[in-house]
């Protein structure tokens, strides 16, 4: 089991007033189906509210609002390979000419050599990404040679878009109780929903508009969304050679 990346990107246009700024969403659904096929995965549902829309993946899940792109990918999936085709997305569909912030960050992949081009290590991805974004710094948190988290970042601080908080609490889980974990088996007659409810997954932020889906013969993925453009995603691995749970959300109590 590999903990895939998770990137977001802000667009902005320096030079233009936030009321000439133009909207993600306007990109063609067929576009992102496209666009996941470079990335290794694809879309299985959406759903939408005013302030944003979500995407369920065969890996993981995608939020597209106005300026802002957020794409959560795991296992063997190819994430920079989106970064390039994104921006002419963003530039034909949306009219953004530049990129106002973009943050990338993992985990260090527990079997590294099961993954392709260019995230066989981290340096790879440096290099990749420094081609596109020559301002970027790169970092590694923690002990190379254990658990680590790297991260890559690009801001300009220049920018004429007027800035937006944009936090974020991301929690990752592993080695999990296994009679807890059992519950994301798929078994007769469940359903994601029934899941979602049994495991009070629904009551961690009431309101929500919930997508939710079960796999088979394992497996978990659900994106939430408030009218206010609160978030959450959370994908879940029961087995427990590789049991792991992710947790994301930018609900403002909350960080």
């Amino acid at each position: 089991m590999n903990v895939g990346p998770r990137s977001c990107w802000r667009f902005g246009s320096p030079g233009s007033s936030p009321t000439q700024i133009k909207d993600l969403r306007a990109t063609p659904r067929s576009k992102w189906d496209i666009l996941m096929k470079d990335v290794q995965c694809s879309i299985i549902s959406v759903t939408k509210t005013d302030k944003q829309e979500a995407y369920v993946f065969s890996a993981s899940s995608m939020f597209v609002s106005k300026r802002r792109f957020i794409l959560k990918t795991c296992g063997t999936t190819l994430l920079m390979k989106a970064l390039v085709p994104l921006l002419k997305l963003a530039r034909d569909y949306s009219g953004f000419d530049s990129i106002q912030s973009f943050f990338y960050s993992r985990k260090n992949f527990t079997e590294p050599s099961h993954q392709g081009y260019p995230h066989q290590n981290f340096q790879e991805e440096i290099e990749f990404l420094n081609a596109i974004f020559p301002n970027g710094a790169a970092y590694c948190m923690g002990r190379i040679n254990s658990d680590c988290w790297y991260l890559y970042t690009l801001d300009f601080p220049e920018s004429q878009v007027i800035n937006q908080p944009d936090q974020t609490l991301e929690i990752l889980m592993s080695e999990l109780d296994p009679a807890v974990i059992d519950q994301f088996y798929m078994k007769d007659g469940d359903t994601a929903k029934d899941v979602t409810r049994e495991s009070g997954i629904c009551d961690l932020i009431p309101g929500s508009v919930i997508d939710a889906t079960l796999f088979n013969p394992c497996g978990y993925s659900m994106n939430g969304m408030k009218s206010d453009g609160t978030y959450c995603t959370i994908h879940i691995t029961p087995e427990p050679e590789f049991s792991y749970v992710s947790f994301e959300t930018n609900k403002s109590d909350l960080l």
